[in-house]
């Protein structure tokens, strides 16, 4: 793990802590925790920072949308970015650059602050809406197109995030009871992340500072929302690609 170290700077006011995850393939993806979820990813370190600044400015105009600049620790003026320092560095023998991630950082280890779950579920509920918004553009034709052979098809990713809704609670919580069994993929979607949200919605004491370690992986409370909103964004953006893809043919 490594310490912090100011990447980009430009005598900014404002600054984005920033947690990185190298795997043995040299990939890089930054997290960040004021909000949770991903900032940016790539192939290796400097391509996903170069990647940050774009980013950054997306998750200012969502965060601005949905009245949630507040979750910033320190809010960027529109049209600004933020200097960028990297807290911590995770190096694991995962690989990262396909957007593999196993990282526990430290930040994961501080149970959320009760005040806090209100705006982070405010905040899954702006990106779900996001992703949404593919429900419209996506032709019935596309939900089988795969972008490469080895890749999931458009329909297949859909369906990996309804179930990763799943996955992920289980890394805290057993014997969920089972939903019903739904074919069309956007009712899965929806099934999947009200029972998320019941669950992260009314958290106990012991919840919130909930810790376990699965398949040699530490979950946390903190981690799991980390993870949720890294995991929508991710897929939002593949299947954006793949859906581009699709209609440039």
């Amino acid at each position: 793990m490594g310490g912090r170290c100011r990447l980009v700077g430009g005598g900014n006011v404002s600054v984005l802590e920033l947690y990185a995850e190298i795997g043995r393939d040299g990939g890089c993806q930054l997290f960040t925790f004021d909000p949770p979820g991903l900032l940016a990813r790539g192939a290796s370190r400097e391509e996903a920072m170069a990647a940050a600044p774009a980013e950054a400015t997306r998750l200012r105009r969502l965060l601005a949308e949905a009245e949630l600049l507040g979750l910033l620790k320190e809010p960027w003026a529109e049209g600004g970015t933020p200097d960028f320092v990297v807290v911590e560095t995770v190096v694991g023998r995962n690989r990262v650059g396909d957007g593999g991630t196993k990282a526990i950082f430290r930040r994961d280890l501080v149970p959320p602050r009760r005040e806090e779950i209100a705006g982070y579920l405010a905040l899954l509920g702006a990106v779900r809406a996001g992703f949404w918004t593919l429900k419209d553009r996506i032709p019935p034709e596309a939900y089988g197109f795969k972008s490469l052979p080895h890749r999931m098809s458009i329909e297949e990713q859909l369906r990996h995030v309804a179930g990763c809704d799943l996955w992920y609670l289980t890394r805290v919580w057993d014997d969920l009871p089972r939903l019903p069994r739904s074919k069309d993929v956007w009712h899965k979607l929806t099934l999947n992340r009200e029972r998320a949200l019941s669950k992260l919605g009314n958290l106990s004491e012991a919840e919130l500072g909930a810790q376990r370690k699965v398949d040699h992986q530490v979950w946390t409370t903190r981690k799991l929302f980390r993870r949720f909103l890294y995991h929508e964004k991710f897929h939002w953006d593949t299947v954006e690609r793949d859906l581009a893809l699709f209609l440039a043919r």
